[in-house]
């Protein structure tokens, strides 16, 4: 089971969320991070749609760096927990600010640089400064 994405890149490369993609859809989305093949959810009945990387089609650094495919530790230990009150519960990808030391960049969001398309050389901005960045999340 991989996280929920409710973002993704449509079959023109363009990028598309999961309710527009309800209205023109495509026949084949990609990860907007990993470059890997995903599956849509449409959700007719509950309006909402969402994405999830196909297990078949993961790309080698979808497979070793994807938020969406490897949720942090953490992430998974809640979503485990909140599982037996909510069978069909999801993991969030936790958003935050970011450094990354190998290219020197600080970013926002989800834990992969896409300058470096690798999450092995950031670490949370908090760690590298000392203080504690606002973080939102958004659940569906």
């Amino acid at each position: 089971m991989y996280a929920k994405s409710f973002i993704a890149l449509d079959g023109n490369n363009r990028l598309t969320g999961a309710r527009t993609a309800q209205t023109a859809p495509y026949d084949r989305y990609t990860c907007h991070l990993c470059g890997s093949a995903l599956h849509y959810h449409p959700e007719y009945q509950t309006e909402r749609p969402w994405f999830e990387h196909r297990r078949d089609a993961l790309t080698e650094n979808g497979r070793r760096h994807c938020p969406y495919v490897n949720p942090e530790a953490k992430e998974a230990r809640h979503i485990w927990q909140l599982q037996w009150y909510v069978p069909d519960a999801r993991p969030l990808i936790y958003r935050a600010d970011w450094h990354c030391s190998d290219c020197d960049s600080n970013y926002r969001g989800e834990h992969y640089c896409l300058t470096c398309r690798t999450i092995e050389y950031s670490q949370q901005y908090a760690d590298v400064t000392g203080s504690t960045p606002e973080v939102t999340a958004c659940a569906y």
